[in-house]
């Protein structure tokens, strides 16, 4: 701490707050005054605001060092590995364009020109590179990192929370109905290129995650109770292969019930196994697996999906549309969103209802048809 004058006539202030948490770089705050009373005040004021804590402390630390610090402080240690990845893309595109801009001088603006660029960014075909639902992300997740800064005593306010938030895409969610789920069944089970009956079959009945089938062991269904328990979520890691982790929340491990029919197959294929097992001397413990007892990877269930709904012309869905799916079918039939919430073990009811708010609209218009339907009907 120090107040001196200068050889021009003014005077210089130099507050030393101790090293950066985060960075180890030396800390100081300075600043000139025409007056040595002004000088020695705001040295006075700095001090008393560090103590209290109303001073963040600064080492022109720059964006990108940021989120670096908090992906490996805060990502690594309490997220799952997709998770991990995902945030990896979405901090990668932050650092890309506002990295270079030290932490402390990040304002509303800066952010506001960034969601601007990201929506007129092209990729190399000419195409939109970034749709609004993924700068929606970016921005939900940029605006949660400066939070934790403040939290860290590093900023005092977050610019990224008074940014004006992207818009969201406008959700056209593809499903299936009943008879197209039967359809393109009957079109795979004897299929000898990419049969993934089974997988699909558990997904569509039950709503499981692609990740969640491929982990799926004999040891957690209970066919004569007719149940299954989540308690794996296969990951695919670059070097390892195929990875089991526990589901990110403790409501995705809930048990699920199975419907009459999908226990029926199940015993069928647990025979199959049973058989394999003597031909070969091959304990198969994962439902759905390759001859050799591997688990299937979610990306080659993805992948062989696609192909037989381009194969069958059938309407486009992914993979993870069975679940949408699963849930479309349990909201014409009159499930509430309190049933297929606990059914898909969603954390929260509010989860499913934004998902699916889309799905209900048109089933509360297909059933207001109908009524109208009826009531033209009497005239």
């Amino acid at each position: 701490m120090s107040v001196r004058k200068l050889d021009n006539g003014k005077w210089y202030a130099e507050v030393y707050l101790g090293k950066d948490p985060i960075t180890n770089r030396k800390v100081r705050k300075t600043k000139t005054f025409s007056k040595q009373k002004d000088a020695k005040d705001w040295e006075r004021e700095i001090i008393q605001a560090y103590k209290t804590g109303e001073l963040n402390i600064d080492s022109n630390m720059t964006i990108s060092e940021y989120l670096d610090y908090w992906y490996d402080t805060y990502v690594l240690a309490h997220t799952k590995y997709n998770t991990q990845r995902r945030y990896k893309t979405l901090i990668n595109c932050i650092k890309d364009h506002l990295g270079h801009i030290p932490l402390d001088k990040l304002k509303t603006p800066h952010v506001d020109r960034f969601y601007s660029d990201l929506r007129l960014e092209k990729d190399s075909k000419g195409n939109r590179k970034y749709s609004n639902s993924t700068i929606l992300k970016v921005h939900k997740l940029f605006n949660q990192t400066i939070e934790k800064s403040i939290a860290w005593n590093l900023l005092i306010k977050n610019p990224v929370k008074y940014a004006t938030k992207p818009q969201e895409d406008e959700i056209n969610m593809e499903v299936w109905n009943l008879k197209q789920v039967n359809y393109f069944l009957e079109n795979i089970k004897d299929s000898d290129i990419y049969n993934i009956y089974y997988p699909v079959l558990i997904s569509v009945y039950t709503g499981l995650r692609a990740g969640e089938v491929a982990a799926l062991k004999w040891e957690n269904v209970n066919l004569r109770e007719g149940s299954l328990s989540v308690k794996y979520n296969a990951v695919e890691k670059k070097g390892e292969g195929v990875v089991l982790e526990t589901p990110k929340t403790e409501k995705s491990k809930a048990k699920v019930m199975l419907p009459d029919v999908l226990t029926k197959e199940l015993k069928i294929l647990k025979r199959e196994h049973r058989k394999h097992k003597l031909e070969h001397g091959i304990d198969l413990e994962f439902v759905c697996c390759w001859p050799d007892g591997k688990p299937y990877r979610p990306t080659y269930l993805s992948k062989a999906f696609k192909h037989h709904v381009e194969r069958l012309q059938m309407p486009y869905i992914t993979f993870h549309g069975l679940r949408h799916t699963h849930a479309s079918i349990l909201f014409e039939i009159g499930a509430t969103s309190q049933e297929i919430s606990k059914r898909l073990r969603h954390s929260r009811v509010s989860t499913t209802d934004d998902i699916y708010i889309h799905l209900k609209d048109d089933i509360k218009k297909s059933t207001a048809d109908l009524f109208n339907q009826a009531v033209e009907n009497l005239k």
